[in-house]
């Protein structure tokens, strides 16, 4: 029997400003993130400060880079006409991948500020990041952004409330609690292999994230309902290639001892 979801993704207002579920979900996905990703730092000789600072970068450039991605893919040619669009965030219009890079070359940005290797501040916060992206699609599931397409399974969630994303009264694939719970393990495999992987060499433990991230967006993007773009595959499932092919540089550089771990990016990188 198909899951009936009916919850106003607004939860409360302040002073006439809504707060959603998703928004509060996504603190919450960030906070437990924040606390992976500072033992793991811990561990590696990094205080917790320099975690926090980096979280604050990185989220920043993961909501501008979510949200352009975005606007290039489906709102391009209505934002002439209304610019404070871009704006929107709230409207559900982020791009996962989008998110990811900006993420990334923030983290870059500021690792070499920092005098840190990338590479393991890479590795430091792709366990943090998978455990957050497994929760912040918690919030997807309860507002109805990023739904399958539909379905007669038994497993089907069917979304009630006017304020849903999702098409109202439809039974479809819940693939937001698929990819939460792919993403869970991928985390938990990445968490308790991590010191392995990092004996590895530095960048393994992003190159094993990022391989199963783009594997499991490949697969669920088969039950989104999204127009192809190229050779019968969706923008997210050519993105995910890409990000495929980055984890597969990252191995090869970790096994020819490129940069070395304990490497400062200015050695890596000279100014």
């Amino acid at each position: 029997m198909p899951l009936v979801i009916d919850i106003d993704p607004v939860a409360f207002s302040i002073l006439g400003f809504p707060i959603r579920w998703y928004g509060l979900i996504l603190v919450a996905a960030a906070s437990v993130a924040i606390w992976f990703a500072q033992r793991e730092a811990r561990r590696r000789g990094i205080d917790a400060q320099t975690v926090s600072d980096a979280a604050v970068v990185a989220g920043a450039a993961a909501l501008v880079g979510g949200r352009l991605l975005y606007v290039l893919q489906n709102e391009l040619s209505s934002i002439a006409d209304h610019p404070t669009h871009i704006l929107m965030v709230w409207m559900g219009g982020l791009s996962f991948y989008g998110g990811l890079i900006g993420a990334l070359l923030a983290l870059a940005v500021f690792a070499r500020r920092r005098g840190l290797a990338i590479r393991t501040v890479f590795d430091i916060a792709a366990p943090a990041a998978a455990i957050g992206q497994a929760i912040g699609h918690v919030g997807c599931l309860i507002g109805g952004d990023s739904y399958g397409i539909p379905t007669d399974a038994p497993w089907a969630v069917i979304y009630r409330n006017p304020g849903a994303l999702a098409p109202i009264g439809i039974p479809l694939h819940p693939t937001q609690a698929y990819e939460a719970i792919l993403l869970g393990i991928l985390f938990a495999g990445l968490w308790v292999n991590r010191e392995r992987l990092t004996r590895l060499g530095a960048g393994v433990v992003t190159g094993a994230y990022l391989l199963g991230l783009a594997t499991i967006r490949f697969g669920l993007f088969y039950l989104r309902d999204e127009p192809a773009v190229l050779f019968g595959l969706k923008t997210a499932q050519v993105i995910g290639l890409g990000i495929a092919a980055l984890a597969i540089v990252l191995f090869i550089a970790a096994r020819q001892g490129y940069g070395d771990r304990t490497r400062l990016t200015t050695e890596v990188f000279p100014s």
